[in-house]
């Protein structure tokens, strides 16, 4: 009875113990950093920001058109018929349902866009991380990035987002097939 409790006993403590025993080894990374601040996510980021640009001016644009029909119901109002005020009414509520729809059209292209551009960069990232943390036989690594880790503090030796956006270089550098293409 001793004897089958003892090995009872070790199977079930052993591998508390090989766990205690092995020191974790634990790292943060901020991915999305790594991504947007490699030579590759840079250029992206250049492209992504010119049809930004082209959105705002459209968009700036549409307001302008807007804010001239507004001006013009409020200095001509008394000089206009009611039917010409009507009609301007007509056009300012058209032209700002147009805008709303203007910018909800532009941040659908737009988050795919981004997506589009970045995710190449980003799926050899997270091969990178992979490979890396597998070299460097890391336990866990938090990406500093993602609002849910709820990280407070992180002391800047545990942060490895550098070197991983050195090997992102390293990587896309040696196989520009890989790169986004516009």
């Amino acid at each position: 009875m001793f004897a089958r409790l003892s090995v009872l006993l070790t199977l079930v403590l052993a591998p508390t113990i090989v766990l205690a025993q092995s020191t974790p080894k634990i790292a943060v990374v901020d991915f999305e950093r790594a991504v947007v601040e490699s030579v590759e996510g840079k250029k992206a980021s250049a492209q992504f920001n010119a049809k930004v640009e082209e959105h705002r001016a459209k968009i700036e644009a549409k307001q302008k058109e807007l804010e001239d029909i507004q001006a013009r119901l409020s200095t001509q109002q008394r000089a206009l018929s009611e039917t010409a005020i009507a009609d301007l009414n007509r056009n300012l509520q058209r032209g700002q349902t147009d805008l709303t729809r203007m910018n909800e059209d532009a941040q659908r292209e737009l988050d795919g866009y981004r997506n589009e551009l970045l995710r190449p960069i980003s799926e050899a990232a997270g091969r990178l991380l992979e490979a890396f943390s597998a070299e460097q036989s890391y336990t866990m690594i938090f990406d500093l990035s993602n609002p849910q880790t709820n990280i407070v503090y992180v002391s800047d030796a545990l942060n490895i987002t550098a070197e991983i956006t050195r090997r992102i270089d390293a990587a896309l550098t040696q196989a520009p097939a890989a790169a986004p293409r516009p």
